[in-house]
């Protein structure tokens, strides 16, 4: 039996548990990280990287109407005409790169701080190495195992003609037809960018619109989305049997009229679960919420068992790779000071859906806003939209709409959601005020370049402004 004492154990080496080790070593903790593999994190494997990397060449496809393309990618010229058929493989391809890099960091860690294998609690202070006689011992513990696409069971039944975004980008080639069910930010992205590629594509939802809870910015982001996509927002099924190879979808449309259609595939993108089951997280006395997802502190991000901490998608179905990020360093910097909590989980929230135009929701949302003024604290909404925007106008976009959000005594902006061309960068510079506590009065003087898109968050704050001063004491 071979038996290791250490400060801190890191279960999990994708974006949250590399920069969780890399802040516990930095805090001179002796630190072990555990991966059970394959090597590479989700965001390089399935999320963000294939994501906008499709999201290149699909751009391109389009703007040259060709079924050929010369690829430009990430400042990366090649001359190579590239086929349709050849796109998920030219995806992989160039993921690869970034996948070598990963992979060469993870090895530069010490071999003796590095394991390859799968780990699980024995007890709240200890875990063993499935297949070894290995078992560590540690004063805290970082669980960052990541998420794993979630498919309903009424799915599970379909068979394999049933994927998810996982196994899209392994497929030997764009399928002709796909049904993808779910409207958030994958769904909603994978069904634009593959119409453009010509695949046959329609979305089915249970009426949510890219994360959003506003109804005015959530209507206005499906006027968008309908231009350029197939999407039923409220379909209901009525069956789906599986042929030889094919898979039949009979659904009642939104006007209650029974249709079907046949697909190559159905696409699930109905959201992500935390990768816990395999941990024993009973072993260690974690408590688990009515979905058996493990309690996480939002601020410490401490599991109801102190010294251990969560980070990334395995705290929250919500994460992405910033926010992996900061929690790592955050369960890093906690972990390897434990029992003294030095960090705090508090940055503001940012979900962007790379469509077109984008989605992004910054700060606090719609719901949340309106769940504080349940609780006595009102709140403002600002509105800005492409209706009388030139760049709006220029660049053809005849739907959207940005709403912002302000605390009504504090005049702190609390967040915003939005449907707009350049919406991302609109995000960002609206996080930036968050953090930075800005108000009302900080903003609505805000100089933006004319003609721009940013403009509508001019028209945002001053209408913001107006709805202040009708509250104003007489």
């Amino acid at each position: 039996m071979k038996h290791i004492s250490v400060d801190t154990v890191i279960i999990g080496a994708g974006t949250a548990g590399m920069q969780a080790y890399k802040t516990a070593v930095d805090n001179d903790a002796d630190t072990i990280i555990i991966e059970q593999g394959p090597l590479g994190p989700t965001s390089i494997e399935s999320g963000c990287v294939p994501s906008q990397l499709l999201h290149e060449l699909s751009r391109q496809f389009t703007a040259n109407s060709t079924p050929m393309l010369t690829m430009t990618l990430y400042g990366k010229s090649t001359d190579k005409q590239l086929e349709k058929e050849e796109i998920l493989n030219t995806v992989r391809q160039e993921k690869r790169s970034f996948l070598d890099h990963y992979i060469k960091e993870f090895y530069t860690i010490p071999e003796d701080c590095r394991i390859m294998g799968h780990a699980f609690f024995i007890d709240p202070h200890t875990i063993a190495i499935e297949g070894t006689d290995t078992t560590i011992t540690a004063r805290s513990f970082v669980v960052a195992t990541g998420s794993r696409p979630y498919i309903p069971h009424e799915l599970q039944k379909v068979g394999d003609r049933v994927i998810t975004s996982d196994d899209l980008f392994n497929l030997s080639q764009l399928p002709k037809s796909i049904a993808i069910f779910g409207t958030g930010c994958i769904g909603l992205e994978l069904g634009e960018y593959l119409t453009r590629l010509n695949v046959k594509t329609i979305i089915f939802g249970k009426g949510e619109i890219g994360h959003l809870t506003d109804p005015k910015v959530a209507s206005a982001a499906l006027s968008a989305i309908r231009e350029k996509v197939f999407i039923i927002p409220y379909g209901r099924f009525t069956s789906i049997e599986q042929q030889d190879d094919h898979v039949t979808v009979y659904y009642l449309d939104e006007t209650e009229h029974e249709c079907f259609l046949n697909v190559d595939y159905i696409l699930c993108a109905t959201g992500r679960i935390p990768n816990l089951a395999d941990l024993q997280i009973e072993s260690a006395g974690i408590r688990l919420d009515e979905l058996n997802h493990a309690y996480c502190n939002p601020e410490t991000l401490q599991t109801s068992v102190d010294h251990i901490f969560l980070a990334g998608d395995t705290s929250s179905s919500r994460s992405n790779l910033q926010k992996a990020l900061y929690q790592g360093r955050i369960a890093g910097e906690n972990a390897s000071n434990y029992p003294k909590i030095t960090a705090t989980n508090n940055i503001p929230h940012q979900d962007i859906t790379f469509t077109d135009p984008e989605i992004a929701i910054t700060g606090l949302s719609f719901e949340e806003v309106k769940q504080r003024a349940r609780n006595g604290r009102k709140f403002i909404v600002g509105e800005g939209s492409p209706d009388n925007n030139i760049t709006a106008m220029i660049k053809g976009y005849h739907h959207g709409l940005i709403h912002v959000y302000f605390d009504r005594e504090t005049e702190l902006l609390l967040g915003a959601e939005i449907c707009a061309p350049y919406a991302q960068q609109m995000s960002q510079f609206l996080y930036s005020a968050i953090a930075n506590r800005q108000t009302l009065s900080d903003l609505v003087g805000y100089n933006f370049y004319h003609p721009s898109a940013f403009e509508m968050l001019t028209e945002a704050f001053e209408d913001a402004r107006k709805s202040f001063k009708l509250f104003e004491p007489i």
